[in-house]
């Protein structure tokens, strides 16, 4: 599935009802806000012209927060594959030393680091949902998908089965963020040697037998091959982390419906 329209998961109940949970906070301010007021709620000291929110609101604030980012790092995974399909000034950037290999690397650099950060970003939603409590930097595999309450439920499987479906990528993460090691594309080895040729040529002052822009055309079928292999992972991602929103779900329901009782109990 390539990275066009909406996916399922922006419109999943488990945003839109943190959304309506939050909307009678926010709404009214927003509709006579001026430029400077949301300058300062943008500047560092936002938090203090916050609202002051409920037991349930601080709630759904929090699970809409990490809900949200799996949705946008989900939105940045079909980005890098519409920046992947086209380098748009083939002969620009290569006066600046950059080739369209170069271009490739660097956004699929991007795409592993961003697939692999999901099962990170669902452990701290699943803390949030479960009201667990563990600090943000002690949220790890051992402490959410091992905890017992989560482990009363189904979902440990669901968070297994979104980490597995990022296995293939993180040796490679690894290799990048740790190591410092760029990112071979095995399918575009060929594009890759062009392109350094490219290079040495183009700071020689001399022509080479492809200039940047015939490298484009050249090389077409492969990038979409490149293109169609990531957009089908960002597909089975997606899924996977539907199928966790849908888990969460029923606890995230329950946790809601129980705050917004002990509010009303404390207004009385």
């Amino acid at each position: 599935m390539e990275g066009t329209g909406k996916s399922e998961i922006e419109a999943h109940p488990l945003l839109y009802k943190t959304i309506e949970e939050l909307s009678p906070v926010f709404k009214p301010r927003l509709k006579s806000i001026s430029p400077e007021e949301i300058a300062l709620m943008l500047s560092k000291k936002r938090h203090r012209r916050a609202p002051k929110l409920s037991a349930a609101q601080s709630y759904n604030h929090l699970v809409f927060w990490y809900a949200k980012n799996i949705v946008q790092a989900l939105k940045r995974l079909d980005d890098a594959t519409i920046y992947v399909r086209d380098f748009p000034k083939p002969r620009g950037y290569l006066n600046q030393g950059i080739t369209e290999y170069d271009w490739i690397q660097y956004h699929y650099h991007a795409y592993v680091v961003g697939a692999v950060a999901l099962y990170d970003i669902a452990l701290q939603l699943t803390n949030a949902v479960f009201r667990l409590g563990v600090e943000e930097r002690q949220v790890r595999k051992d402490s959410i998908e091992d905890n017992l309450w989560v482990k009363a439920t189904n979902v440990p499987k669901l968070l297994r089965n979104l980490r597995s479906a990022t296995s293939r990528l993180r040796p490679l993460r690894h290799l990048f963020i740790h190591a410092g090691d760029s990112l071979k594309l095995d399918d575009l080895s060929t594009l890759d040697v062009i392109c350094e040729a490219n290079k040495v040529f183009n700071k020689l002052g001399l022509t080479y037998e492809y200039s940047a822009d015939e490298i484009k055309g050249l090389f077409k079928p492969d990038i979409d091959q490149q293109v169609h292999e990531m957009s089908e992972d960002i597909s089975f991602l997606k899924d996977r982390a539907v199928e966790l929103f849908d888990g969460l779900l029923p606890i995230y329901e329950f946790w809601s419906s129980f705050l917004r009782s002990v509010d009303k109990s404390n207004e009385t």
